[in-house]
């Protein structure tokens, strides 16, 4: 891509309609407060409205109509990608759109009407594989150096557990060889960085709304300089994440840096989610750190996407060289 060229980040009629219809179906279907039960944790949700979520197109909106997708790209993927993160929704589907692209044949067809499932998979310490929201997924997409795709059943899987209890996770050992980068790990990474992005603009709704209706002094607390200052930070800082996965998604493929494209926005990403998620929490206050706001689940779940198989560490380095 020439240093030059000038992009337009403003989405067309047909994005933003996708945008609108995939956001408003899954608010409708994936409240954030179905977290706060346990009947929600672990995608059972997800799981019970994946049909409905197939039919939105959202698996195959990357692959040509040829083929039984959609025929859009890389940028409205990240688009889907987005609102699923202003949702929490689980890292499944996301891994479900990688699978995707992933599969072949018959088992990327079936990937794309949703009779199959996938769910990520990814090294830890140790050296241990470990699964998130796994049960019943026939495949998964292993997230290392590279990303590849595996048979579920090829592993002996055992039940852990991790910060976010929302999640379902397993484990087994030890993982497989890594497999060597190319284009499709990155663009795995740049949907995870959308839907980081979009966990930093939910976050940040969420403290606008509480700063509105909150009051002290008899005024709404959102009137008080310090958190006005704290409110801009967050929407700059999910901006700037959500402008730079766009900038990457179209830029992609068109002869420019694509991996420190998508390492700037998976740094930027991450860095918006986890602040954002924080900066909610401090501003609802002593309510923030309660099980009984939701803000709390923004944290950890960013903390787990931002390390999806990656790492702020890996992404500087990347950007580095």
């Amino acid at each position: 891509m020439s240093r030059d060229m000038i992009i337009d980040l403003h989405p067309t009629d047909e994005q933003q309609m996708i945008a609108d219809s995939i956001g408003g179906m899954l608010a409708d279907l994936l409240p954030v407060d179905r977290l706060r039960e346990e009947s929600g944790h672990g995608g059972a949700r997800e799981r019970a409205m994946w049909s409905d979520i197939a039919e939105l197109g959202i698996f195959g909106m990357g692959v040509p109509e040829a083929d039984g997708g959609a025929g859009y790209g890389l940028p409205e993927e990240v688009i889907a990608a987005r609102e699923l993160g202003r949702v929490l929704a689980s890292p499944s589907l996301l891994a479900q759109i990688a699978a995707v692209h992933l599969a072949e044949g018959e088992d990327r067809t079936a990937l794309i009407a949703g009779e199959t499932r996938a769910a990520f998979a990814a090294p830890g310490l140790g050296g241990d594989l470990f699964l998130y929201d796994g049960e019943g997924a026939g495949w998964i997409v292993l997230l290392d150096s590279g990303a590849s795709l595996h048979r579920t059943d090829a592993f002996e899987w055992a039940d852990a557990h991790a910060m976010d209890e929302t999640l379902g996770i397993s484990r087994t050992s030890p993982s497989p060889a890594p497999v060597t980068r190319h284009a499709i790990a990155d663009q795995i990474s740049l949907l995870i960085s959308a839907a980081l992005s979009g966990l930093a603009q939910s976050a940040t709704d969420l403290a606008v709304d509480y700063a509105k209706q909150r009051e002290q002094f008899g005024q709404p607390i959102g009137s008080f300089q310090a958190i006005k200052h704290s409110l801009a930070d967050m929407r700059v800082r999910a901006d700037a994440a959500d402008s730079q996965a766009r900038v990457a998604a179209v830029s992609f493929g068109l002869g420019g840096n694509d991996t420190s494209e998508v390492a700037a926005a998976r740094w930027l990403a991450g860095n918006a989610a986890i602040k954002n998620a924080k900066a909610s929490i401090q501003v609802h206050g002593g309510m923030g750190f309660t099980a009984e706001c939701d803000a709390h689940l923004f944290l950890k779940r960013a903390h787990l996407l931002a390390g999806l198989g990656s790492s702020r560490r890996a992404e500087e380095r990347r950007l580095i060289a």
